[in-house]
């Protein structure tokens, strides 16, 4: 993910994970994979709830990824049960392309 992250940056997208644990669990988690974006944790699910990812066979939570415009409008959400299916980077990186442009280093 940290190799997929930088080219997100270039198009001026953050990156931000959630997770359904504690802060301390995140930050435990971010320290161990030496991950450079923010990793939140939302032990009440508030986060995971708004975004309608619910529980599945009584103990497999939904994960998944949101890709939210400048806007605050909410461009792709991606839900599923598969936690090896969560990212589908391919489809996140067309939802950010098509809400904003590539930077450059010799555009002003």
């Amino acid at each position: 993910m940290e190799r997929k992250s930088d080219q997100l940056r270039e198009y001026g997208a953050r990156v931000v994970g959630v997770g359904p644990g504690s802060d301390s669990a995140a930050s435990r988690v971010r320290s161990m994979l030496g991950l450079s974006f923010p990793l939140f944790g939302d032990p009440r699910l508030n986060v995971f709830l708004l975004f309608g990812y619910e529980r599945v066979l009584a103990i497999v939570r939904q994960s998944g990824t949101v890709v939210i415009d400048r806007k605050g409008v909410v461009a792709m959400l991606h839900r599923t049960a598969n936690p090896f299916d969560a990212l589908p980077f391919d489809d996140v990186l067309r939802a950010v392309a098509g809400t904003t442009s590539p930077r450059h280093p010799n555009a002003t």
